[in-house]
């Protein structure tokens, strides 16, 4: 196998773990990998657009932006994942968080009542 059929593999394998962080489960918990995953999608991304990959330069450079503009596609796409789970967590916080101040204040008013 030639170096960029390695290449186009390894980006290969890149967006295939873009997938798999969020099957997961408790992605949203797991920080360090997440945010390692989208480290290496940047640094992909700037291989990608900058220098390309060997044996795809001329007519074929499209292959790389393509890639690159995939990725691209993938960062935000997982951002926008992040903030939306972490803004349900929030909200099931500030649920709960409510639950047991009404659980608070009817076991005062039971108190006071005695």
């Amino acid at each position: 196998m030639d170096l960029s059929t390695t290449l186009i593999l390894a980006v290969a394998a890149i967006l295939g773990m873009n997938q798999l962080i969020f099957r997961l489960p408790g992605w949203e918990q797991r920080r360090t990998i997440f945010w390692s995953i989208q480290f290496l999608n940047l640094l992909v991304i700037i291989a990608l657009l900058a220098v390309g990959i060997p044996g795809f330069h001329g007519a074929t450079r499209v292959v790389n932006w393509v890639l690159g503009l995939l990725l691209i596609h993938h960062v935000i796409t997982n951002n926008s994942r992040l903030t939306a789970a972490l803004q349900a967590h929030d909200a099931q916080d500030s649920e709960d968080v409510e639950a047991r101040r009404a659980q608070i204040k009817s076991a005062l008013s039971k108190g006071s009542e005695e």
